[in-house]
């Protein structure tokens, strides 16, 4: 009975699991769109960027650089993660699939995670030194839309007056 009881919660964390690396997996694929780039100026991560924070010529190049480079780097381990999700989830219905594989493919698949959002860290970071100060806050907005599906809250200094606080918690 308690062999049963540990494989259940075993189950439980390990879908759990899938859903986080899932949802992140789709954030990855979203950040990391990789239509083939039509001509400068047209569609595409660069008219969007242009458009939204006011580049420069300049800055535009230099933007286009740090993403190609990127999505270079990240495109492999992308795929590798995607993979692993596919064993992991093949193995949910695989008689013969171990449990101890089971834990040993989503750790494989939470380091590549973990990979990939260092690099995304880093690729923000190396966005934001080529832009000014007024264009960093507003990358730094953009990027916060995208993690979170929607625009970031208010911090305790723009919230202004006509907004009440956030409700307390009991």
């Amino acid at each position: 009975m308690l062999d049963i009881v540990k494989e259940r919660r075993f189950m439980q964390i390990t879908i759990a699991l899938l859903v986080v690396l899932n949802l992140a997996l789709i954030f990855s694929m979203f950040i990391h769109n990789q239509r083939p780039p039509g001509p400068p100026g047209q569609g595409g991560g660069e008219s969007f960027l242009r458009d939204e924070l006011e580049l420069t010529p300049d800055q535009v190049a230099k933007f286009e650089m740090i993403r190609s480079q990127h999505f270079e780097s990240t495109s492999p381990l992308v795929r590798d993660l995607s993979d692993s999700l596919d064993l992991l989830i093949s193995g949910a219905f695989d008689p013969r699939m171990d449990v101890n594989r089971a834990i040993k493919l989503a750790q494989n698949a939470g380091k590549m995670h973990t990979e990939l959002d260092l690099a995304l860290y880093d690729h923000f970071g190396r966005l934001s030194q080529i832009c000014t100060p007024e264009q960093q806050k507003r990358l730094m907005e953009l990027a916060s839309e995208m993690t979170r599906g929607g625009p970031p809250p208010p911090s305790h200094n723009e919230r202004g007056r006509d907004r009440p606080p956030p409700p307390r918690r009991p």
